[in-house]
């Protein structure tokens, strides 16, 4: 599966709406250094770290 697949199935269980999930993932972050979350997530450390703000959401914390 490709990393674009598994971060939009996580960011669709974290926001439970397609649109939600579809608007974080294409948005320019500056976290991903102004890039979107899709665009920064193009290996496996990348992927990590998109994977890992996501789990700081889903858990409550700021990201």
């Amino acid at each position: 599966m490709a990393y674009s697949e598994l971060l939009r199935d996580q960011t669709e269980r974290v926001f439970g709406d397609k649109v939600k999930s579809a608007v974080w993932l294409s948005q320019p972050r500056a976290a991903f250094d102004g890039l979107s979350a899709l665009e920064y997530a193009r290996d496996e450390p990348t992927y990590l770290r998109v994977k890992e703000t996501l789990d700081s959401i889903e858990h409550g914390f700021a990201a």
